[in-house]
């Protein structure tokens, strides 16, 4: 009897370890997720906008929509603004304002590039939506594809993404190619 015990608790121990460890050929919608979340944490999916920086001149009418981005961002603690110039056009009821802009501390998680005067950043974010589900398509004996929705989040530069008529969305679809890797079970390659 004790013998029977030591046998099926091998046999199972041995079938969890063979599953767990991802030798499984056919892929399940929670490796899928994991590895696609995985995947996400060192390649993330965004948006981006160019953003001007330093010397920078408004015009009271025709950039109100812009200094109040700028303005918007400062009060968030992402630049700071110094206003340099002011100059009032004769007879007229606009304005041109010179501001020194410059970024601060706050802003650098945002930030990818920056150059003299302009800086890339990100606009929006894109997270794995894990309860929207996994759409699974095995494409041979060692690969497949996965979509899963990514939920969009702005960031406080979204002010400054280039507006697109056609997205109107607050998600996104994307496909995720997965193999099969006999050491390391299923991974994404792109």
């Amino acid at each position: 009897m004790v013998h029977v015990y030591y046998r099926s608790l091998a046999l199972l121990l041995s079938v969890f370890l063979w599953t767990a460890c991802g030798s499984e050929k056919s892929i399940s919608d929670r490796v899928a997720l994991s590895e696609i979340a995985h995947y996400i944490e060192s390649n993330p999916v965004y948006e981006t906008a160019a953003v001007d920086y330093g010397e920078i001149k408004f015009s009271q009418r025709s950039d109100a929509d812009l200094l109040a981005a700028y303005q918007r961002l400062e009060k968030g603690g992402y630049i700071t603004m110094e206003r340099l110039k002011e100059r009032k056009k004769f007879l007229s009821k606009d304005s041109t304002f010179v501001y020194l802009v410059k970024l601060t501390d706050k802003s650098i998680p945002l930030v990818l590039e920056k150059t003299d005067k302009k800086v890339t950043v990100k606009t929006f974010e894109y997270s794995l939506d894990e309860e929207g589900g996994v759409l699974i398509e095995q494409t041979g004996k060692n690969r497949a594809k996965a979509t899963v929705t990514l939920r969009k989040a702005e960031t406080d530069f979204a002010d400054f993404a280039k507006k697109d008529p056609d997205n109107n969305a607050s998600f996104t679809k994307k496909t995720y190619s997965l193999r099969f890797n006999g050491d390391a079970g299923w991974e994404v390659t792109k």
